[in-house]
């Protein structure tokens, strides 16, 4: 039996192996997804223990999406644009690197254009966070013309983001107020950062906010507009995910509205 699993700190709360068994099950494919607990600086370890032939992908969450680029053996474009990998599939050299959650982004923001395009009254999105969700999402914007503008808590990932966008521009986090403004919002930023923030606005832009946990999520509490939530980032980006797994081609949106279900 194939076996693949997702790995991360903390990684108890994590949904992916519902989604993943459940769709394995589904196709009649002989494989189990499971959850490890990897902490940053233990993900080498973690790989060459789990290196025998029946391990074939691993999903990477906080705080292994950097952590891993050194260790594949090689890494596609994207995620590279990126600078961060959260899938990672055996080939015959060893593991090599993608970023589905660029995928998931992107296929989010075209549902939303699709659908609710005529609404919109600005061309500007606002990114919160500077991690690797967050050059994720940027690398999704890179054809799409907007202006972009990055709230971030300080400059050390400058140099990433605008790798990953040359349009974006960087804000400071005490500036966040102005991130409501725009049309489309997508929050990147942990928990934590809402910690000590002031209360928020209400707002009524297109959220994505790649938090699911806790519910609700302090944007989606004050959203009064259209919103994909990070259970919705989840599904669109476990969906490439597993194609790239099992080698297989899914329709995109069909398995979308069904793995949502279940969550």
């Amino acid at each position: 039996m194939n076996k693949y699993a997702v790995l991360g700190s903390p990684i108890e709360h994590s949904l992916s192996p519902e989604l993943h068994n459940f769709l394995y099950k589904r196709l009649g494919i002989a494989a189990f997804y499971e959850r490890f607990q990897v902490g940053r600086n233990d993900l080498a370890e973690f790989l060459h223990l789990h290196n025998d032939p029946d391990w074939h992908g691993f999903s990477l969450t906080m705080p292994l999406k950097e952590e891993v680029i050194p260790l594949c053996s090689s890494i596609d474009n994207e995620a590279l644009l990126a600078g961060a990998v959260n899938t990672l599939v055996k080939d015959s050299s060893g593991w090599k690197g993608y970023n589905t959650d660029i995928i998931g982004f992107r296929f989010l923001l075209n549902r939303f254009l699709n659908e609710k395009r005529a609404q919109t009254d600005s061309e500007k999105v606002s990114i919160l966070g500077a991690g690797g969700t967050a050059r994720a999402a940027l690398v999704a914007l890179r054809e799409m013309n907007y202006e972009i503008e990055v709230f971030r808590r300080s400059t050390f990932r400058d140099e990433g983001l605008f790798r990953s966008n040359s349009k974006a521009r960087f804000r400071e986090w005490d500036e966040i107020d102005d991130a409501f403004s725009a049309s489309i919002l997508i929050n990147c930023a942990p928990i934590e950062a809402f910690n000590s923030q002031r209360e928020l606005p209400e707002f009524d832009s297109f959220l994505i906010d790649s938090l699911y946990n806790p519910w609700p999520t302090p944007l989606m509490s004050k959203n009064q507009g259209s919103t994909f939530g990070g259970k919705d980032l989840l599904v669109a980006q476990a969906i490439p995910q597993i194609e790239l797994f099992l080698n297989i081609e899914l329709d995109y949106a069909e398995e979308f509205r069904k793995l949502r279900s279940i969550i």
